[in-house]
């Protein structure tokens, strides 16, 4: 059966959608990317297979990223917009929030009561915020993942050397009570797949690990590679969808 790929615009978020073209209901996992990336890109084939297990799958570019990006923000370093980042996370998770309760939950191809996310890299740090703000998300995965918001910002501003004055410590203070880290009783509801690179130099696999010892329920995963998804990484999460949506 062949998949169905479409290109839509919901409050002016770009998404591309992936599912089968035939009748049945389908739950929805959003796919969410990784910083600097965007929708098409870099899921990678992913969104074909994750349409194959039965999902309807919903990419979405994340804040000033894809075609969100503005002309300003194109000319910004790398450095510069790693500034940002937590706010990319935090406003990609509310779009994604607010579009299914707008728009995908009352779309007759879609179960309207529960979703389901997969991010890699920012993207997990999406997904598991998102995860703490909507109940009706169930269980996601998280490759080269962080759960962390302010040891994660903490750590990257150490190392491009950000401003560490008023207004660091003003972003420290609001991401403290928001941090995933710190809404354990809201992560201990769902289902959790995390998969780390042990020689990941770019999201540390401490914060993953970190939230296994607090979490043990949650399930860790950890691959000889970098801040890479190798194959047996993909297929484990695969593997933990079929078990926890489809019960394969």
């Amino acid at each position: 059966m062949s998949i169905k790929i479409s290109d839509h615009l919901f409050d002016g978020v770009p998404c591309t959608i992936y599912q089968k073209e035939d009748s049945k209901t389908k739950p929805l996992i959003y796919f969410f990317h990784g910083f600097t990336g965007n929708k098409d890109a870099n899921i990678m084939g992913r969104g074909e297979v994750l349409a194959e297990l039965g999902f309807c799958v919903v990419a979405i570019d994340a804040y000033l990223h894809g075609q969100r990006m503005s002309i300003l923000e194109r000319h910004r370093s790398n450095i510069d917009k790693y500034q940002d980042i937590i706010e990319i996370v935090i406003h990609t998770a509310q779009d994604a929030k607010r579009l299914f309760d707008k728009y995908f939950k009352y779309m007759p191809n879609i179960q309207p009561e529960v979703y389901y996310a997969y991010g890699v890299s920012m993207g997990s740090l999406t997904a598991f915020y998102l995860a703490t703000i909507d109940e009706a998300l169930k269980a996601m995965v998280g490759l080269v993942c962080t759960p962390s918001f302010v040891e994660y910002y903490r750590d990257k501003a150490s190392l491009y050397g950000f401003n560490t004055g008023f207004f660091y410590e003003r972003k420290l203070a609001w991401y403290q009570p928001i941090d995933p880290m710190n809404q354990l009783d809201k992560l201990k509801h769902k289902r959790i797949f995390m998969g780390i690179g042990i020689h990941d130099d770019v999201v540390n696999p401490k914060y993953a690990k970190n939230l296994h010892e607090l979490l043990p329920e949650t399930i860790l995963k950890s691959y000889e590679t970098g801040h890479v998804s190798t194959p047996e990484m993909l297929e484990d999460s695969y593997r933990f969808l079929k078990l926890e949506v489809f019960h394969d």
